[in-house]
């Protein structure tokens, strides 16, 4: 290549590199997005959705601010939010509280993460950093560490699945004490 050849390639690099810049920008963290992510369609603060299955109420979830993208089917939830989950009679059974959210409009999945906290009306709590409401099968089901006290009792583990209730749960990886008996399925 001559030199004549390099230096018109160099404006064109240029060029291409500039304008490469202008389709980024920094988030308040320092981290680079895309110009061309896509802004909510809809925006809301202090709003209620009412989440239901062949037209009974399942949840009732409340936030401080919501984001609807349409093409995603997402809502997503970043301002303190709380949950009623209703049973099939729509009863409500507990109510859960987090930092964060997301909500899957076509499968009316609920992801709930930061400091999540279910607090059943039959007394327990329970406590990790992600949850997830699979609706088909109308459980709470969480991958991560959890911690949840049933009377006097506390119970740790890694992984957790109940109904919204509470009423019937299983830790996959458990530990902790207890002062009752307690069956153990081997």
């Amino acid at each position: 290549m001559s030199h004549s050849n390099h230096f018109q390639l160099m404006p064109l690099l240029l060029f291409a590199l500039l304008l490469s810049n202008c389709s980024r920008r920094e988030d308040q963290n320092g981290m680079i997005n895309s110009e061309s992510e896509q802004l909510p369609e809809q925006e809301s603060w202090n709003s209620e959705i009412t989440l239901t299955s062949n037209g009974k109420k399942i949840a009732l979830v409340r936030s401080g601010h919501m984001a609807q993208f349409s093409n995603k089917k997402l809502i997503i939830m970043d301002d303190k939010i709380e949950i009623d989950f209703f049973d099939a009679e729509e009863n409500h059974t507990s109510l859960l509280t987090a930092d964060f959210g997301e909500i899957d409009e076509r499968l009316k999945n609920l992801k709930a993460t930061g400091n999540v906290i279910v607090v059943s009306d039959s007394g327990e709590t329970l406590y990790t950093e992600e949850l997830f409401w699979n609706n088909k099968q109308r459980k709470i089901i969480s991958e991560v560490n959890v911690m949840i006290t049933v009377g006097t009792d506390t119970l740790y583990g890694i992984g957790f699945e109940s109904d919204a209730g509470l009423d019937n749960w299983t830790i996959k990886e458990p530990k902790g004490r207890t002062s009752r008996l307690v069956e153990i399925d081997e």
